[in-house]
């Protein structure tokens, strides 16, 4: 993703953040939703339609994503008698917070996964656990690090709708061209191809670039096997020697490139991301680091372009942290104060059958979290989404660790992590940094 300022860009890869453990075993126990009266043409007026129970959905998708969330809400309308939900698109998620302060919140609602925990922690989502063991629904449902983003000292504040992380993206062509016959697989193969695919010329103008010249911090902490929080202790760890050298390579593949002056002004002539002019699609780099959807983008603006798909880089010194990953997420939850908290159970229960959450994310483009529904071929259309649905079964994708802190601390990183790739700061330093400024924050989320 290229923007014009390398501080929006760091801005960007913090709010992209955020699934550890084995997500090899299926699990088939969920209850299905207990068997309703099949939906006939009956007037609108009827005593069954009046006995009803309506809820309210606010959800943030809008346009043709809308559409298929629409789609999706009369589809669970249709298949029971007794509740009926009415939905709103509300993008602005902080009305969500206002309604619930005021006492009026919808009954149902998406948001990110990245907010559940600091909103739950604050009273704001309904703890799920109670409504999960009563359905039989557990934590193996669902993809490792997807469910475990929702989840904080023994309460899910919310579930997992759809999951995202991040892929390489490559030029066959161009890297032919340079001759290569596939992406590379370890970092230090990454950086033979930075020099044979970039094209510099000799007053250090950037002409083009093997790939964006910043290597995507969370990934590359959990690539050099690192971490951010000791759980076992519930201490941060932000000196982690894993997350320090992510911050130095990502800054050697900085400076490699020209350093901030070259690079800005290489990237202030780059088309828009996702555009007809990403750079990606039009070969100003040769390979890029993007998200499930992005094949559907280059099927739209690049369709002649021959792209593959493959693994970000391992360390070839942590060779066990192959196919490493952060996870991000969308999802649903049910607002503290809700009118009706069953029936949204209900609803959010329904959706997260395989089939219906199938659906919607193939629909939308966007990875499924729910393992049983990794393999349905609803996905079968969906461009470049073979290697993701495979890298979706990988044990070593993480989220990053759900607290009421991790909005300060993730900033506390992109700050430090700014100042790392532009020289003013060593990692070594940029890492204290982050811990003696989160050791002054830290107090004000203790109860």
């Amino acid at each position: 993703m290229e923007k014009k300022s390398f501080i929006s860009l760091v801005a960007i890869m913090v709010l992209l953040v955020a699934v550890v453990s084995a997500c090899s075993s299926k699990n088939n126990d969920m209850k299905e939703t207990p068997t309703t009266k099949e939906s006939t043409n009956k007037p609108a007026e009827t005593a069954a339609s009046k006995d009803k129970v309506e809820i309210s959905f606010w959800y943030g998708w809008g346009g043709v994503e809308g559409e298929l969330m629409e789609k999706m809400i009369k589809k669970f309308n249709d298949s029971q008698d007794q509740i009926v939900v009415k939905g709103t698109v509300e993008g602005d998620y902080s009305k969500q917070l206002t309604a619930i302060t005021a006492g009026d919140p919808p009954d149902v609602a998406s948001n990110f996964g990245n907010a559940t925990v600091p909103n739950g922690e604050n009273g704001a989502n309904t703890p799920l656990d109670k409504y999960m063991e009563e359905s039989g629904m557990t934590d193996n449902y669902f993809v490792p690090g997807a469910i475990k983003q929702q989840q904080y000292n023994g309460e899910t504040y919310a579930l997992p709708l759809a999951m995202h992380f991040s892929m390489l993206f490559y030029n066959k062509d161009l890297l032919a061209q340079a001759g290569y016959d596939q992406a590379p697989e370890t970092v230090q193969q990454l950086f033979e191809y930075f020099d044979s695919l970039s094209k510099i010329e000799g007053n250090g103008v950037i002409k083009s670039l093997a790939i964006s010249p910043q290597l995507p911090i969370y990934d590359y902490s959990y690539i050099y096997g690192g971490k951010f929080v000791d759980e076992a202790n519930n201490e941060i760890t932000p000196q982690d020697p894993g997350f320090i050298q992510a911050m130095k390579q990502s800054a050697a593949l900085w400076k490699k490139a020209g350093g901030s002056e070259k690079i800005n002004q290489f990237t202030s002539t780059l088309g828009g991301w996702l555009t007809a002019d990403d750079p990606f699609f039009t070969g100003k780099y040769a390979m890029m680091i993007g998200g499930e959807w992005t094949g559907s983008f280059i099927e739209k603006f690049a369709p002649n372009l021959n792209y593959g798909i493959a693994p970000l880089p391992y360390d070839e010194n942590n060779p066990e942290m192959k196919g490493a990953a952060s996870v991000d997420t969308s999802t649903l939850y049910i607002p503290k104060g809700a009118k009706h908290p069953d029936e949204a159970w209900q609803f959010i229960k329904w959706f997260m059958q395989a089939e219906n959450i199938a659906e919607f994310d193939a629909g939308l483009g966007n990875l499924t979290p729910v393992i049983d529904a990794i393999d349905s071929p609803l996905f079968n259309n969906v461009p470049g989404f073979k290697e993701f649905l495979e890298s979706s079964k990988n044990p070593l994708l993480s989220s990053f660790p759900a607290s009421p802190y991790m909005g300060v601390y993730t900033n506390e990183i992109g700050v430090a992590f700014n100042e790392v790739l532009l020289g003013n700061i060593s990692a070594e330093q940029g890492a204290k940094q982050i811990a003696d400024r989160m050791s002054a924050e830290l107090p004000k989320f203790k109860k």
